[in-house]
């Protein structure tokens, strides 16, 4: 048993490392700015599907951007609420605002790839910036974006928004994401290599120069993909295109769920299809996240001794990490292997949707589900 838990330990270790170097070095989007020569056009992309709780918000902070060479398109995805009306009212007085009213959806397409599609074929700018319309931009955050691409010279860019927590399942759910990505992704190698499995991209927040864009084949190549920003990342990196990941803490906000159901509707979609819908490297990572995250928590309740505490200290020791510098609260970090545990019930949730349904359901629309099943 003690050799099992050192090698816990072992691995704990190692992800508390990256996940400091990670909250100490970043990238991090809020430290960078437009240098002096650098004005390239962007042209600001949101699909919007029934976004009438958020869309009025968006604008505005985009109205305020210190950057003045945007504009923005916002396409309206068959909303059945005040999305369009709202988008309207706001082009009236901001000429820098155009509503695209969206084709229906085709076959094989997606929804957020269809929009997005349609989106960058309207879109005249030297760079397209992808985001959801509940993403809150601080300030500086195009022309931080554009600083960031300018400085490390990427031809593609997604940050990872600083996630705005409410009520209990978003506290326990929604930090477990950013521990996958800040604890066991070295954010500096993934513009160091050309390694693809080195990659990853929030959809929330990611922009491409007009010519890579065009060239990864944009999503009419991804149509059929749910985790479309991860594919894009990866065909990215496939194609020898320069992929730069950054911490958006401090530059983009989002509140991605409001509610318990849209935690367990959006992790189901997403969780599963992140891992192709192969079961048995989705399995073995489940199974991973209870050895390192929960099976400390029971080693020390069952038999306490000084490996289990010190096992246990390096979880709160990576999750404070975390907490502090993305602004979690400290009580996800006593939340933490509970959120691991309810992570794994959306993850076999996710699993049972794919056989028993071949589908999931999302913004009222059913996406069926393919993938490796080995």
């Amino acid at each position: 048993m003690d050799v099992f838990l050192i090698g816990i330990g072992v691995v704990l270790s190692a992800l508390v490392v990256v996940a400091g170097v990670n909250m100490v070095f970043g990238p991090f989007l809020a430290k960078r700015r437009a240098s002096r020569g650098a004005s390239p056009w962007i042209t600001v992309c949101i699909p919007a599907r029934n976004e009438g709780t958020n869309i009025q918000g968006l604008l505005d902070a985009l109205e305020a951007q210190d950057w003045e060479n945007f504009d923005v398109l916002v396409l309206d995805d068959e909303s059945t609420d005040n999305t369009a009306a709202l988008v309207e009212a706001a082009s009236s007085r901001w000429s820098a605002v155009s509503l695209i009213k969206g084709n229906s959806l085709p076959p094989g397409w997606t929804g957020k790839n269809w929009a997005c599609h349609q989106l960058s074929e309207q879109a005249r700018g030297d760079v397209l910036l992808f985001m959801d319309a509940d993403v809150r931009p601080e300030i500086s955050a195009l022309s931080g974006t554009v600083g960031a691409m300018h400085a490390y010279r990427a031809d593609v860019l997604s940050a990872f928004p600083r996630q705005l927590l409410r009520g209990i399942a978003s506290r326990l759910i929604v930090p477990v994401m950013d521990v996958l990505l800040y604890a066991f992704l070295p954010m500096q190698l993934v513009h160091r290599t050309r390694f693809s499995s080195l990659s990853a991209a929030n959809g929330q927040w990611i922009a491409f120069t007009r010519k890579s864009y065009v060239r990864v084949g944009g999503h009419a190549a991804v149509r059929s993909e749910i985790v479309e920003d991860i594919r894009l990342a990866q065909r990215s990196k496939q194609l020898g295109l320069r992929m730069l990941l950054m911490s958006g803490v401090g530059a983009v906000n989002c509140r991605m769920y409001n509610s318990g159901r849209e935690v367990l509707e959006g992790f189901s979609k997403n969780f599963f299809a992140a891992f192709n819908f192969n079961v048995v490297a989705f399995g073995a990572a489940h199974v991973l996240l209870l050895l390192l995250f929960v099976a400390p928590y029971v080693a020390l309740a069952v038999k306490p001794s000084v490996l289990a505490s010190v096992l246990v200290l390096l979880n709160l020791l990576l999750r404070s990490f975390l907490a502090l510098r993305l602004r979690h609260g400290m009580v996800t970090v006593l939340l933490h292997p509970f959120g691991i545990l309810a992570a794994v019930g959306i993850g076999i949730h996710a699993v049972w949707q794919r056989y028993a349904r071949g589908a999931v359901r999302w913004k009222g629309r059913t996406i069926p589900v393919r993938g490796s099943d080995t």
